[in-house]
């Protein structure tokens, strides 16, 4: 029976595991080994006040085709609530406005409207513009929106700051530094699953791992998959000795930082493409094919972090959802990190809790600052945008996802960039196996940043687990299920 290594006990990685041992491969044929402390990967639930709060993926994006939605829903683990008001800059009890000024609900309706106008055309036009995303969406922006400043309730500098928000919240979906870094066409590979996008967790995220290794109670499971044991923590990967040159015969070599060597037939990558691009040159012996280190190079990985900031009690309303931030544009050269807030939201589940979204450069600054001088910065923000309209009283704490900081993930999550269109490399490439001298295929790659259509998400991390679980069972002996 071959023996196959899976680095990264992530969701890709997981769903590879759970998929190889339902499709008839024994669980002790299997090695995960995880550099971090904990499984999960990019999902990070966390306990806070005795709820669960998501340090990584918030949601499960949408409803149909969504295999995640479908596991949840099963297992009866997902809240039947709308969600789409949670955390959301979109949200209709969210408050848009400058320090001094607060626009009016048929303002922010009419730049809604506009958006929402630029994203359907976009549909259509974006497959033939060459440009960047960005560049595409300023120019609508600027043809559709200033030829109604003259007769319209808001003025060309109301337009721009909006224009500049939504450009925040764009990073933040997408995960780029910035807008003219995602190209036009590419943006169209991502395909939306209908239904809610903002679907939420009962008791977190990370139960997605339990239903997956059937690991619930009986009530909501079978029986449990004997994968827990082949799960082994703090095993940071060092190398990879694929050896193009040898036989099918001869094992793979894997060793981890601590010194410990894993044989195997077959290596499954799901590190994240943050860690491939920061690692790849030194992981792999011998090197990787030019293509697959193209693929790696070209495809776009940013940062994405949250700031939770708590307080001793709530000091707004049940009915107020958050700020979203707008500013008047400046002309200096260099702007402040706190530039880069999209704004303060509500967050469900812990009522003395504001959410910050922050992306790119000034995600990865943040990272670096010490807690006493971001919680002074969003304190002083909240007090100038919203001070006058409730008793606001100091921050007692935060907590601040590290993607960026954090080796093993060097970032978020994936997206198409400009530098993806210009070397003709995409997500199909990065999910090509490597093969040895003699055709045999040695190394498979899953994770979200190898989905055609799904990179930046959970559930696309997933199939691409279940993908290369397949593709693997095609040269591994006992197989009599493989869903081919």
């Amino acid at each position: 029976m071959k023996h196959v290594i899976i680095v990264g006990a992530g969701a890709s990685g997981l769903a590879a595991a759970s998929r190889l041992v339902e499709n008839g491969l024994s669980a002790t044929n299997i090695t995960i080994l995880e550099a971090q402390n904990h499984i999960g990967g990019r999902v990070h639930t966390v306990t806070n006040d005795g709820n669960p709060l998501e340090i990584g993926a918030q949601w499960v994006h949408g409803q149909q085709g969504n295999v995640v939605f479908e596991i949840a829903e099963s297992a009866h683990e997902l809240n039947t609530d709308i969600q789409t008001l949670e955390s959301s800059g979109f949200a209709e009890n969210v408050v848009f406005g400058f320090e001094d000024y607060k626009l009016n609900k048929e303002q922010v309706q009419q730049f809604m409207q506009t958006v929402h106008s630029l994203e359907e055309i976009s549909k259509s036009e974006l497959s033939g513009w060459n440009k960047s995303f960005g560049e595409y969406f300023e120019e609508k922006f600027n043809e559709l929106i200033f030829s109604k400043c003259s007769h319209s309730e808001f003025d060309r500098s109301t337009a721009l700051a909006f224009l500049d928000w939504y450009h925040i919240m764009e990073n933040v979906i997408d995960g780029a530094d910035n807008w003219k870094e995602t190209c036009g066409s590419g943006h169209l590979h991502y395909k939306e699953c209908s239904g809610d996008p903002l679907v939420t967790w009962k008791r977190g995220y990370s139960t997605l791992f339990k239903i997956l290794m059937k690991n619930l109670s009986k009530s909501h499971s079978d029986q449990q998959l004997p994968l827990s044991d082949r799960i082994f923590l703090n095993k940071a990967v060092t190398n990879i000795d694929w050896d193009s040159e040898a036989t099918s015969e001869k094992k793979i070599q894997v060793t981890c930082e601590d010194g410990s060597l894993y044989p195997a037939d077959f290596v499954l990558v799901t590190a994240s493409l943050g860690f491939l691009k920061s690692n790849m040159h030194s992981l792999f012996i011998p090197a990787l094919p030019t293509y697959k280190k193209r693929a790696i190079q070209g495809l776009g990985f940013g940062t994405v972090d949250k700031i939770f900031i708590k307080f001793a009690k709530p000091w707004w309303t049940t009915d107020w959802g958050g700020i979203s931030l707008l500013r008047r544009r400046s002309q200096e050269a260099d702007s402040h990190w706190s530039d880069h807030l999209l704004g303060f939201y509500t967050v469900r589940l812990h009522p003395n809790m504001l959410i910050a979204w922050i992306t790119g450069k000034a995600a990865r600054q943040v990272e670096s600052l010490p807690e006493n001088e971001i919680l002074k910065v969003c304190s002083d923000l909240l007090r100038k945008y919203i001070g006058a309209d409730f008793p606001f009283t100091e921050p007692v704490g935060l907590i601040l996802s590290k993607w960026f900081s954090n080796p093993f993930t060097v970032g978020s999550y994936s997206y198409r960039s400009m530098e993806s269109k210009e070397m003709n490399v995409w997500a199909a490439d990065l999910a090509l196996p490597v093969y040895d001298s003699n055709g045999f295929p040695r190394l498979f790659f899953a994770g979200e940043a190898t989905h055609d259509c799904m990179y930046s998400t959970v559930h696309g991390a997933v199939e691409t687990g279940w993908r290369e679980a397949d593709r693997i069972a095609k040269y591994c002996i006992g197989f009599h299920n493989a869903k081919l």
